[in-house]
């Protein structure tokens, strides 16, 4: 999923007609004081991150003076948040609030379709809303042929108790965000919150905007203001997670990695495919082991790069016992050539197979080149279609166990 962070969301906004507070990014102390003071306090200064719920993390504060904004800047970049380093800030005029209103537009997976959330009460509790009261979200499901129209957003607005002049004013920003969100290919497009202002102006306070990935090559003009592959950080990342994000990052829409560690784990997992990787743990688990990664490594051209990160990664875990490498299925990416470049990384990195056993299952595809390159791996086991994916699996789990009944425990 790729993510634009809020300030270059709000000039998208702007483009569409949609109001937004006036505001700058800022990536140093300077940068924030010469924001601050082409702006009128007070101020509400963002951590710019690729990520919802800022406000309940404190990552979202307000500051009476350029001096103050100055302040929060220089505590809150440099500082880490869920394996994130803040790099920036988005200063902006703090507005004069009269309700707070709840946007959220996404796809239902199982309708298939798009589907609109609205709120009369939006702001940072909307999470608590929707667990203890909600009768308060509406939801609307958009046919993705007919579209999103002015009289279905007025419905909207009067079921949410909106008066007449605000009903007008939200139904026009309601149409134009199902437009954006078309238009951009998005997969979520959130204002929270949309402010319904003293002065009767409607301005979107809070925007969180995920593109389609996949869908890219259709916005060129996003390429440069996007992040890829960050929604799957949990918590704060280790120098291994760190390494194949980074990898990861550096080459979008050229395949894709990913590498989630977990404490005391045994089997390292080196495989094509989240679901493959899935099984591959259940399948541990279930043998008596531990699983010490979780990985994932999609098809595409160009990444090399971030296999060697991952095969980086996985080596130089202390914990891990032996390896697993492999797909569960035969799929319409070349199993033969990906079987073989990791065999060829693998000899690369110098595996002591001897004090880390290796079980490498590449089945599909042209896999006699597989089965060629792992012949040349001193002591690596390998198997192809006449093997299961879990079988191969259960392997590992059992060299692991008579590892542990010797009490070996390698430290590379």
């Amino acid at each position: 999923m790729a993510k634009i962070l809020e300030h270059h969301t709000k000039e998208l906004l702007k483009r569409h007609g949609i109001n937004v507070p006036p505001g700058r990014a800022a990536n140093s102390a300077k940068e924030v004081y010469d924001a601050a003071s082409e702006l009128t306090p007070p101020f509400m200064v963002k951590a710019l991150l690729p990520k919802g719920k800022k406000g309940k993390a404190g990552l979202v504060l307000e500051a009476k003076n350029a001096d103050q904004a100055v302040t929060i800047a220089e505590r809150l970049i440099g500082s880490k948040v869920e394996g994130l380093v803040i790099k920036g800030v988005y200063v902006e005029e703090k507005i004069d609030i009269k309700k707070e209103l709840f946007v959220s537009i996404t796809y239902d997976n199982l309708a298939r379709s798009p589907v609109i959330l609205f709120s009369p009460e939006g702001g940072v509790e909307i999470e608590e809303l929707a667990a203890t009261r909600p009768q308060l979200i509406f939801r609307h499901p958009v046919d993705i042929l007919e579209g999103f129209h002015p009289f279905q957003a007025r419905a909207f607005c009067f079921k949410a108790g909106l008066n007449k002049e605000q009903t007008t004013k939200v139904s026009e920003v309601l149409v134009s965000l199902y437009r954006l969100f078309i238009q951009l290919d998005a997969r979520l497009l959130e204002i929270n919150p949309l402010c319904l202002t003293k002065g009767g102006d409607v301005i979107a306070a809070g925007a969180l905007l995920n593109i389609d990935d996949e869908a890219l090559f259709r916005h060129p003009e996003l390429e440069s203001v996007t992040s890829y592959g960050l929604e799957r950080i949990m918590g704060d990342l280790n120098e291994r997670e760190q390494l194949v994000l980074e990898a990861d990052l550096a080459a979008p829409g050229s395949g894709s990695v990913r590498y989630t560690e977990f404490e005391g784990g045994q089997v390292g997992f080196i495989i094509a495919g989240g679901g493959a990787s899935l099984l591959a743990m259940d399948t541990v688990v279930r043998s008596g082991c531990k699983p010490a990664n979780y990985s994932d490594l999609g098809p595409g051209k160009g990444a090399y790069e971030k296999l060697k990160a991952l095969i980086k990664a996985v080596l130089s875990n202390p914990s891990v016992e032996a390896i697993i490498t492999g797909a569960a299925i035969a799929t319409a990416d070349d199993i033969g050539r990906t079987g073989r470049i990791v065999a060829e990384m693998i000899q690369e990195q110098g595996l002591d197979t001897s004090k880390v056993p290796i079980v490498a299952r590449w089945a599909g595809y042209n896999d006699s080149l597989a089965k060629e390159a792992w012949e040349n791996v001193p002591g690596a086991i390998y198997y192809g279609a006449e093997v299961s994916f879990e079988q191969a699996t259960e392997k590992v789990a059992e060299l692991v166990k008579k590892k542990m009944e010797k009490n070996e425990h390698p430290h590379r």
